[in-house]
């Protein structure tokens, strides 16, 4: 019942939005994006598939792209948020509120690894311990230009780990944020948001310093009843400087953020356990500097190096008992042992590329990329020490038009780890065009999701601050690589005098060696040797459906839809994933300065669970004179469902919350 009353509230939305088509869509402009040919003008151009600007038509793989318009009008707070209405993509927290995990094709919520993030082109995807924490990352989602979502494996172009999907995050320009603004979002359960920056222009060179602070209350009880010690407060400041030239640019992209986390007390058995509430402070670091060239008419070149640094530190005292203290660290004299421990992991990465993008004709044009990247991990919890990894890289994408229907997009990827050998990593597709706005594609690809260093060289004890250290779980041989071979065929039109876009996906994954399970602390009496992943050949099928259209009247639609099967005996595996999701998104003028907004978003049973829920709002905007401009509003969000949030300890006191916004322009 409650599913058709958010049905009907999207139903009354589009009834009453003018059938006037839109006669073309609001493209955000991309510094990295340039068009070759007067039709581009109406079509959007990419460029994740192949790093190579293209028309959408003309890509051979699954692409979704969330442009500016669509961000400025979803009232998301976070960037990680907008992925839910991506076909197949899930956003949930796991342990905790801050804890998020965006998957797509699910198999494993509690420690999700298998997409590849970008933001500018600078991997935020962490290899000391595999994960995206997207709480941490120096990342406004006003200061966002669009996301691009490469639906399927990608490694030619980004390497291992780019397994089931890419992200690719596109900032705005400071060209188009000239001025002030101010943002604030408080919600009824006691959340808030506080956004601010200034953007400035002094000859070529432009700049932007934007910062933001936020608190989420969390969840309320666990399974039992019980008060849950949940929620965070996370902080965070951007820099970024540019200089555009005629034949040559130069980016500089400065990022730090420190997040807040409360921890749930741990409960070690045989009555021990922590006495106070942990927490959990991460400090997070970044700098990225590019330079381009155009060396000639058909010839430009690009290095980039980046540096990311997280630091995360978490303080647990407890009380242990003489039997436990005894199996981990001695004779406690038959008394309980109040003692204090840290849980801790410094992950730094630095790389650098070089790329090279060449017009060879009319119909050919090539992408070639070199890099190195050295990623390092010290941890006296997890690794004893330190642990590290070199990868070098090597890649070449092509774009061939055959002939005015024809377009062949194939290229392949070399790398080789220290930590994990060499690895190929090819795609082919085909496109073939049924006009300039409509085209079929054809495409397979292979990838690797390699180990992490924790994986690989695990050493895992605990050390008191009165320096006692127990035994360790420790990693004999490391887990191999996961791989994947992906085939899909999909269809993709774009009606610019509609204003409607429609995109059509079918797929067919086989993956192989998939590691699955989760690492425990075995040695309580000596050094012991882990439990090496339980390891599955999975299949994975599937349908997506996704549809976008932009009226005359100011009206947006949005609407996905995706099917998966997964073939496999595994039965947590199975449960990590979820056979239906369906997203829809509707933003209607009333006035010139009134709007009706809202989305709905449904999950069939992730995690075993279905997780329906329904947000709207109503938005006013009005002139403070001159530049001058502003946008207030109010919403409810409920869930519409009664299941907890896919842990069974994730439970709210109330399904519904009230909150406001407003946006000042200056």
């Amino acid at each position: 019942m409650k599913r058709w009353i958010g049905g009907f509230f999207f139903l009354c939305i589009n009834m009453t939005v003018s059938a006037e088509a839109k006669d073309s869509l609001l493209v955000a402009e991309l510094a990295d994006v340039t068009t070759y040919d007067t039709f581009l003008n109406t079509i959007p151009v990419v460029v994740t598939p192949s790093k190579i600007p293209q028309p959408r038509v003309d890509v051979s793989s699954s692409l979704s792209v969330l442009d500016g318009e669509f961000i400025r009008r979803i009232n998301m707070q976070y960037v990680e948020d907008l992925l839910q209405f991506v076909p197949g993509f899930s956003v949930v927290p796991y342990k905790s509120s801050s804890q998020k995990i965006a998957s797509y094709h699910g198999t494993q919520l509690d420690q999700y690894r298998r997409i590849q993030v970008l933001v500018n082109g600078r991997s935020v995807y962490s290899t000391g311990l595999a994960r995206v924490e997207w709480a941490t990352l120096p990342l406004n989602i006003e200061d966002v230009a669009r996301v691009e979502i490469n639906r399927g494996p990608n490694a030619a172009s980004y390497g291992i780990n780019s397994f089931f999907a890419v992200v690719n995050i596109i900032t705005r320009s400071p060209l188009e944020t000239l001025g002030n603004s101010i943002t604030a979002y408080s919600g009824s359960r006691g959340d808030y948001r506080l956004y601010g920056q200034h953007s400035g222009l002094n000859g070529d060179w432009s700049y932007r310093a934007s910062a933001s602070t936020n608190a989420v209350h969390g969840f309320d009880t666990d399974f039992e009843g019980n008060d849950r010690h949940d929620g965070h407060h996370a902080s965070m400041g951007n820099l970024v400087i540019q200089k555009e030239m005629s034949n040559r640019s130069f980016d500089l992209d400065i990022g730090a953020s420190h997040l807040n986390d409360k921890v749930e007390p741990e409960d070690y058995g045989l009555d021990s356990y922590d006495i106070n509430k942990p927490t959990r402070l991460v400090d997070r670091e970044h700098i990225k500097v590019s330079y381009r060239q155009q060396v000639s008419a058909d010839h430009e070149i690009k290095v980039q190096y980046y540096y990311d640094q997280s630091d995360m530190v978490e303080e647990h005292q407890a009380v242990l008992s003489p039997s436990f203290y005894k199996l981990l660290f001695g004779d406690s004299n038959g008394v309980p042992v109040y003692a204090s421990s840290e849980i801790d992991l410094l992950e730094t990465r630095h790389d650098l590329e070089l790329q090279s993008t060449w017009e060879a004709s009319k119909s050919l044009r090539l992408i070639s990329v070199v890099g190195y990247r050295w990623d390092k991990a010290d941890s006296e919890h997890y690794l004893s020490g330190e642990a590290s990894d070199e990868v070098f890289r090597l890649s070449s994408n092509m774009e061939y038009r055959a002939s005015d229907h024809w377009i062949v997009n194939t290229g392949a990827m070399f790398e080789r780890s220290q930590m994990g050998g060499s690895f190929l990593s090819p795609t082919f597709g085909a496109t073939y065009k049924l006009s300039e706005q409509e085209s079929l594609r054809f495409n397979v690809s292979k990838a690797v999701r390699t180990p992490d260093l924790a994986d690989q060289y695990f050493k895992w004890h605990y050390v008191l601050s009165s320096g006692e250290v127990s035994p360790t779980t420790y990693a004999v041989n490391g887990e191999k690589e996961e791989k994947i071979t992906s085939y899909e065929i999909g269809y993709y039109h774009y009606w610019p005098n509609q204003g409607l876009s429609t995109d059509i996906r079918l797929y067919h994954d086989k993956v192989r060696d998939m590691v699955l399970s989760k690492k425990l602390f075995t040695a309580y009496v000596a050094d012991s040797p882990v439990e090496e992943g339980v390891v599955e050949d999975v299949i994975i099928n599937g349908a997506e459906l996704e549809l976008d259209w932009r009226f005359q009247s100011g009206a947006i639609t949005r609407f996905t839809y995706a099917y998966q099967d997964t073939k496999t005996d595994n039965v947590k595996l199975k449960e990590s994933t979820t056979p239906i999701m369906m997203s829809f998104f509707g933003s209607m003028p009333l006035t010139d300065r009134l709007a009706i907004n809202g989305y709905y978003w449904y999950g069939k049973e992730l995690a075993g669970r279905d997780y329906e829920f329904i947000n709207s709002w109503l938005s006013y905007k009005f002139a403070l004179g001159g530049y001058s401009k502003a946008t207030m509003g109010v919403g409810m969000e409920a869930r519409l469902d009664d299941n907890a949030l896919v842990s069974r300890h994730n439970n709210l006191t109330e399904d519904a919350f009230a909150y406001v916004f407003t946006n000042v322009t200056f």
